[in-house]
């Protein structure tokens, strides 16, 4: 699988470049699209997965969202997941974050807090960091804020690594590089309840996506008008 997040030239005008400081020091023109036709272009360059950084390209330096994976390990079923993700919305509920879920098109899910983009990278990552592993001191049984394999044994591994610098995420209603053609699809906490598996949409299912996407059910996702808090 081929990952690019620079243009070697063959994009042409629809895709767009953002100069990103890299760490020596030196800049690089970094991709995005910003409406349907650099989509297809993308498309018709053979992309499949689309990863973006949690911020917006009028300032990268500073996050627009916070995003905390959970990931099962194998042997879990997707009723951990969700109740997983029902913790998370309490925790940052409690912290005064507004949350939305979104099914990742894998075995996961993402519980994703939309920010007002005055945080730095740093300071995002540090909040992120102690939450997930005030959560995983809490309750060891069933989490784990450590990256390596052998840690997650019947957890669920907090992923907050997304929320730094560099770092990327599935963008909603992208479709997955996987079997069956997945999508990650944005879904309420009403649809959490009852929803099957993360696997639940694929590309099959994109005239029901679109008119998700247009819902009054779906209309305010992702979108909070909420800063960074302090712990």
């Amino acid at each position: 699988m081929l990952f690019q997040k620079h243009d070697a030239g063959g994009f042409g005008d629809k895709v767009h470049h953002v100069g990103i400081t890299e760490k020596d020091g030196h800049e690089e023109p970094y991709l995005y699209v910003d409406d349907a036709d650099g989509l297809m272009t993308c498309v018709q360059m053979g992309t499949i997965e689309l990863h973006g950084w949690g911020s917006r390209i009028e300032d990268v330096e500073k996050a627009d969202r916070l995003v905390f994976d959970l990931d099962p390990d194998e042997g879990l079923d997707f009723e951990a997941v969700r109740a997983a993700a029902f913790q998370f919305r309490a925790i940052l509920k409690s912290l005064g974050l507004t949350t939305f879920p979104m099914l990742t098109g894998g075995k996961g899910v993402h519980v994703i807090a939309p920010l007002t983009p005055d945080a730095e990278w740093p300071e995002v990552k540090d909040f992120a960091s102690r939450v997930a592993q005030a959560v995983a001191q809490t309750d060891p049984a069933h989490f784990t804020a450590v990256l390596s394999k052998a840690r997650r044994k019947g957890r669920i591994f907090v992923d907050y690594l997304r929320n730094q610098r560099g770092a990327t995420a599935i963008m909603p209603y992208s479709a997955r590089s996987r079997p069956g053609a997945l999508v990650a699809a944005p879904i309420t906490w009403a649809e959490m309840k009852t929803i099957d598996a993360p696997s639940h949409f694929h590309v099959g299912d994109a005239p029901e996506l679109k008119k998700r996407a247009a819902s009054k059910a779906l209309a305010g996702w992702g979108r909070a008008d909420q800063s960074l808090p302090h712990l």
